[in-house]
């Protein structure tokens, strides 16, 4: 069983226990580690700079994973995600060089065996997605049209929406 989560350590543990795989969602992985660096009080630019290597070495990733879905070349698609895991230690210890207690380096070195999840079961022939936007997404309908009948979050109307989402993604 595979699950994809956002950034959330106990989410993705609770998963865990109960025998989920997790994908740490690519959208989050490159947002919390942002928020980290924030955290971290890194200017700006350094913020930026930083988020470009992430999100291009997880843009590489992606398009690996398309392109060898199609040609099956998925020895190369090993190499890619063997990269991959090689570039986000790397700058995890860039992190770490500058600030040993550095936040995001721990969250990067903790979830980059998760964020490569959907590539490696890509090799084995199962798709699953890189990223929860649908799932967000279809939350978020749920969720205004109770707000906009004027039900609450509440025991039964929870229930119904959790329900919902789980018939429109099964």
């Amino acid at each position: 069983m595979y699950a994809i989560c956002d950034g959330d350590d106990n989410l993705q543990q609770h998963l865990e226990d109960y025998g989920y795989r997790v994908q740490q969602c690519t959208n989050h992985f490159v947002k919390t580690s942002m928020y980290y660096l924030w955290k971290e009080q890194y200017s700006k630019e350094e913020r930026m700079r930083i988020k470009k290597e992430i999100s291009g070495v997880i843009s590489t990733l992606k398009n690996s994973v398309k392109k060898h879905r199609i040609d099956r070349n998925f020895a190369r698609l090993e190499w890619r995600i063997d990269t991959t895991q090689k570039e986000l230690l790397s700058i995890a210890n860039e992190l770490l060089s500058r600030n040993k207690d550095s936040n995001t380096a721990k969250f990067i070195l903790r979830t980059a065996g998760k964020v490569t999840l959907f590539a490696e079961l890509t090799t084995r022939g199962i798709q699953i997605p890189d990223n929860n936007n649908h799932v967000e997404n279809l939350m978020g309908i749920v969720g205004q049209r109770i707000k906009k009948n004027r039900q609450s979050w509440v025991d039964k109307n929870l229930e119904i929406m959790v329900n919902t989402v789980w018939q429109i993604i099964s």
